[in-house]
């Protein structure tokens, strides 16, 4: 938003004639002014300061000025008085404004910022709203809200417009300004400046209803008397500077809300609240301000209607992978009965990256489908390209039941997460010796949930892609790991192990966990996947899959959609 800028000589001089006004007596210099009395205990004083006033009221510039068309070059000030507020004492303001007539301001919003935006400030502070209201070619009428505290501080109104803020090229012309003070005289006090509270106090979308409260002071008023609120709402939604809601198209606000369906993204919206004790009198204003709503909140460069996290600067954006089937078989290195089904894990994977791309966090949504297996193992998932140190937190829900997890310690340049410490413990025997691997087996997945966040986001090239490194080991044989095809065994795997039985893994080309004819101990189905029943050999249930794998993956990569019925589970 334009912060509005005051003539500092400018500003500086009227100052300085402030000292000397009323010793010297030339308030009559004002063009007109006079107090009515209302009749009701009430008075009205008016000002008006022109192109007829003088000194000290008003000094025609160099160039530009009153009732001259001017432009950004040709900003100028005057001065606005109040006798009364110093002479007499029993003098208390129940309400003060300016208003401000001028020609050709080019204020509407469908200019944006490009627009003609003529700043209005007094005693060096911005008013509100914060510019001219006006549409082109024709003369219009913008009342600002003067706050008391400028007036009774010395009786002064130093006034100051800054023409045409960006300096687009706008020109505009100032007829006059017309200073109006309602008061009483009464030696009660005026209630104390509200302070306030703002809903939402950060990060405001444009589904969220704009609420500001009064949360003091207490007590309201320093006579005890009842005090109300006035609420004026102002609306930037594209100039650069906040105007009235109703100038702007908007509802005329009067209460203490604005309601989601009337901001849009991008907006600036302020409220500006006023104290009314039940003598009229008023206090000084309060504002608080939602900036640009919905825009980019959390500073991270990422706009709100695209950041997947708008209010986290550490986060921007979802990356889903499909969902996924891991499914083992735990003889390795011996071959063993093929069936793939010792562990079978569906899963999500979503990696959330920050505005730069690089990797904040993951998580896992899945199921603990199936064990076929004798042995007890347990499964893990190592995290390349970063080190158990960088992990800021990390956790695995199982069934419901939530844990926190340290990295496996003697790993270097990766980070293992043990998921789960026994496989056993979550699918447990029952009326069958196995779980869903044999005939009429159903029983219920168990969900399996895992987070890991970094400290230092790491790049997706680093990292890789989901599921990463996840590989089971045998319990109580740390050493024995069983990896997904040509996935590196961690820093605790037992390499001995390698190119014995079945296996031909190869550390010098980096060839791991297949056997002679390019067949794997673990295998990533890319959808949910029927796993085939206890003892049968995989590439009987799933006859294109021989195939596929001695092809290296060319020839049938859909070979998961065709089972033979009779042996997978729940085919």
């Amino acid at each position: 938003m334009h912060k509005f800028k005051l003539n500092k000589l400018c500003c500086l001089g009227l100052m300085a004639l402030s000292s000397s006004v009323f010793t010297n007596s030339v308030l009559a210099l004002a063009t007109t002014e006079g107090t009515i009395n209302n009749g009701d205990g009430t008075f009205t004083y008016t000002q008006k300061i022109d192109i007829n006033s003088t000194a000290p009221h008003y000094t025609p510039p160099a160039s530009g000025g009153f009732s001259i068309y001017s432009n950004y070059t040709e900003d100028f000030g005057w001065q606005h008085s109040f006798a009364d507020i110093i002479s007499n004492p029993l003098v208390q303001i129940q309400g003060a404004t300016l208003l401000i007539r001028a020609f050709d301001v080019d204020s509407e919003a469908y200019h944006g910022t490009g627009g003609e935006y003529d700043g209005i400030s007094i005693d060096g502070v911005d008013l509100n709203p914060g510019l001219l209201q006006g549409t082109d070619d024709t003369w219009s009428e913008t009342t600002f809200d003067v706050p008391t505290s400028t007036i009774t501080d010395d009786g002064f109104i130093n006034t100051f417009v800054d023409i045409d803020m960006n300096a687009s090229g706008w020109l505009t012309e100032l007829d006059y300004s017309l200073l109006t003070i309602t008061y009483i005289e009464t030696s009660n006090n005026p209630p104390f400046q509200p302070t306030l509270s703002m809903t939402p106090s950060t990060c405001t979308q444009v589904t969220d209803d704009l609420v500001v409260n009064v949360t003091g002071p207490t007590p309201e008023d320093p006579d005890g008397d009842v005090v109300t609120y006035s609420y004026r709402w102002f609306v930037d939604i594209g100039q650069g500077s906040v105007v009235d809601d109703e100038v702007a198209g908007k509802t005329d606000h009067q209460g203490n809300t604005v309601l989601a369906n009337e901001v849009l993204q991008g907006e600036t919206w302020r409220v500006q609240v006023t104290a009314v004790d039940s003598n009229g009198l008023m206090s000084d204003q309060s504002v608080v301000t939602w900036e640009e709503i919905g825009v980019d909140c959390d500073g991270d460069g990422v706009d709100d209607n695209v950041d997947d996290y708008p209010t986290d600067p550490e986060r921007a954006f979802n990356n889903y992978y499909p969902e996924g089937t891991l499914g083992y078989e735990d003889l390795w290195p011996d071959k063993g009965d093929y069936d793939f089904n010792d562990f079978v894990l569906r899963h999500t994977f979503n990696k959330i990256t920050n505005a730069d791309g690089n990797i904040k966090e993951i998580e896992m949504v899945g199921s603990a489908v199936a064990r076929g297996a004798s042995y007890a193992n347990a499964f893990a998932i190592s995290l390349p390209g970063t080190e158990g140190s960088n992990i800021e937190s990390s956790n695995v829900t199982i069934d419901g039941s939530a844990s926190a997890l340290t990295p496996e310690a003697g790993h270097t340049g990766e980070a293992v997460m043990v998921l789960i410490d026994n496989v056993f413990d979550v699918l447990p025997a029952g009326p069958f010796l196995y779980y869903n691997t044999q005939n009429g087996d159903d029983r219920s997945l168990i969900s399996v949930a895992f987070n890991a966040v970094f400290t230092t986001p790491v790049t997706v090239a680093a990292l890789g892609d989901a599921p990463y490194n996840a590989f089971i080991y045998r319990v109580g044989e740390r050493g024995k790991e069983i990896h997904l095809m040509n996935k590196t065994p961690t820093d605790l795997a037992n390499l001995a192990l390698l190119s014995t039985g079945d296996d031909v893994s190869d550390v010098g080309t980096a060839t791991y966990y297949q056997t002679t004819d390019g067949h794997p101990w673990a295998i990533l189905v890319p959808s949910a996947w029927s796993h085939p029943y206890e003892y049968i050999d995989v590439l009987l249930a799933y006859p294109q899959m021989q195939v596929w794998a001695e092809s290296g993956g060319v020839t049938h990569p859909t070979w998961y959609n065709v089972p033979n019925n009779t042996y997978c589970w729940k085919c």
